[in-house]
């Protein structure tokens, strides 16, 4: 029995007793556009003999063809015919060419049942989660599942997946017969996926005003049973006017149950703890916290009379202060104080400032508060309502009244001189041995810089551009150093006019230098 490839490709050769393949070809063989038949499909399978393969230049029709089994076939005598078997068939075709010469071949052409996929129509669970699908088929080939769509499911090329989430979903179960040539038989089914009953919420706890009615609606259908832990209420609301603890336990007409507690609080508002009257210091101000010592019927909304919004407020005046507070249930309570407000130091104390200690070593700076108060306390310990201050940093005083009020006074002192100072030197020695060997430009407070150094005869032989740069005495090219003579330079630059960065107008300088080796 020869070999067969889908698609009118050649089987293998296959010799013919008394007969010799002519070299440019083979013998004739059976052709088919498919080795395999689904039972009962629409689409027929074709066979072809192939006698051009034996001889590229015989006449097709000088041949003669024999089919068997002759009753299977669309035209037993034709070249071409079309099947649609009922079983698994060996078809045989005997050609005969036109010198008389006889060749037969034959190929089974294997045939898939017809079957169907087997499964409940509807799986109604009460909760999906953890539920399974289930199919088969009728048939005994091994089978390829797909299920779709995928959402949900475990695995769905299997034929039993896991439904792994809550859902209500229509779903396609496909069946395909596993091997050659079974991909196109195939069965499917539908299954509905219903989720009866997953759950069951009566909400978030609930806070309520004393004169109130809460009403607890599950929000199920009325044909369920339920179960409330009140005695003797099973209607699918309930109104409830106490605080406490509630249970619900309901059924659905399919036999799934769940259950959900509730806790209700009645209250007649918020409970405060604040004081009818208190006294302060107007520096610090006076700190008001209005939050209930109970937590349990929050979060709370608050509204001073001085417009504040928090759980505290700060007052710096003498009033009389009220809060209004209100949990989450939406019930209110009012509370009103007199609060006063005591006066606390007022003076003039210096802000951050900028002191050029380095150009004026012999001048004490001080810092001073007005004299008169109670008492005084600096950072470091002094008593007196004066301080020196011989270098940049920061400086605090607390100056108390005779109320027993104090204010705070801090100020930050940087060490900055706005005159800018150019330094470069009269002579340098590059002569290698380690003193003085550069020209380096030196300087405080220059922010921009153009510097340059000529020749006698007026030639640029070097420049910078910042503080810090250096002359070793090289030439302009940098392959020689410039000869023992004195050189002039000339500079341009900008400074810090304030500690904020304003920049001065430029200046310019001039001087000169020598150079001895």
């Amino acid at each position: 029995m020869a070999q067969r490839f889908i698609g009118w490709l050649p089987a293998v050769l296959l010799l013919v007793s008394g007969y010799c393949t002519p070299a440019w070809g083979q013998a004739p063989y059976i052709a088919t556009s498919q080795n395999y038949y689904c039972a009962e499909s629409e689409d027929e399978v074709s066979m072809y003999c192939n006698v051009l393969a034996y001889d590229p230049t015989t006449d097709v029709d000088a041949w003669t063809f024999a089919w068997t089994p002759a009753d299977e076939v669309s035209d037993p005598t034709a070249q071409t015919v079309t099947i649609a078997p009922a079983t698994t068939t060996v078809y045989t075709v005997e050609m005969v060419a036109p010198d008389g010469a006889v060749y037969t071949d034959d190929i089974t052409i294997t045939v898939y049942p017809v079957f169907s996929v087997i499964t409940d129509a509807e799986v109604a669970l009460c909760s999906t989660v953890g539920g399974q699908l289930e199919a088969s088929v009728d048939a005994a080939n091994a089978m390829d599942w797909q299920w779709q769509p995928t959402v949900g499911l475990s695995n769905a090329s299997i034929p039993d997946p896991q439904v792994l989430t809550e859902l209500t979903q229509t779903y396609t179960v496909t069946a395909t017969i596993a091997g050659l040539g079974g991909a196109s038989c195939s069965a499917s089914a539908q299954v509905d996926l219903i989720s009866i009953f997953p759950d069951m919420e009566l909400g978030d706890d609930i806070v309520a005003c004393s004169e109130q009615t809460v009403t607890l609606d599950p929000g199920l259908p009325v044909n369920y049973m339920y179960d409330w832990t009140m005695d003797g209420a099973g209607l699918p609301v309930l109104d409830v006017t106490t605080s406490g603890t509630y249970g619900l336990t309901a059924t659905s007409p399919e036999g799934c149950v769940n259950s959900d507690v509730i806790i209700v609080t009645f209250t007649d508002g918020p409970v405060l703890q604040v004081p009818d009257s208190a006294t302060g210091c107007a520096s610090a101000g006076l700190l008001i916290d209005a939050a209930p010592l109970d937590a349990s019927t929050g979060p709370y909304t608050y509204l001073w009379s001085n417009g504040a919004t928090e759980a505290t407020s700060t007052f710096y005046e003498s009033t009389t202060a009220y809060v209004q507070v209100t949990d989450v249930g939406g019930c209110t309570t009012t509370a009103t104080m007199n609060l006063e407000v005591l006066p606390s130091p007022e003076f003039f104390f210096p802000t951050d400032s900028a002191l050029c200690f380095e150009d004026f070593p012999d001048v004490q700076h001080q810092l001073s508060v007005p004299a008169g108060y109670a008492s005084y306390q600096w950072m470091d310990g002094s008593t007196q309502p004066t301080l020196s201050v011989d270098g940049p940093g920061v400086f605090s005083v607390v100056v108390a009244n005779e109320l027993g009020c104090t204010t705070e006074r801090i100020v930050t002192v940087i060490d900055f001189c706005s005159e800018p100072l150019l330094f470069i030197p009269t002579a340098f020695t590059p002569d290698g041995d380690g003193l003085n060997e550069v020209l380096r430009v030196e300087g405080r407070n220059l922010v921009e810089l153009d510097f340059k150094v000529y020749n006698r005869w007026g030639s640029l032989v070097w420049e910078a551009d910042s503080i810090g740069d250096y002359w070793h005495g090289q030439g302009p090219d940098r392959t020689h150093y410039v000869q023992d003579d004195v050189y002039i330079w000339k500079a341009k630059y900008r400074h810090y006019t304030d500690p904020s960065g304003q920049l001065s107008p430029w200046y310019q300088a001039t001087g000169s230098v020598r150079i001895i080796r």
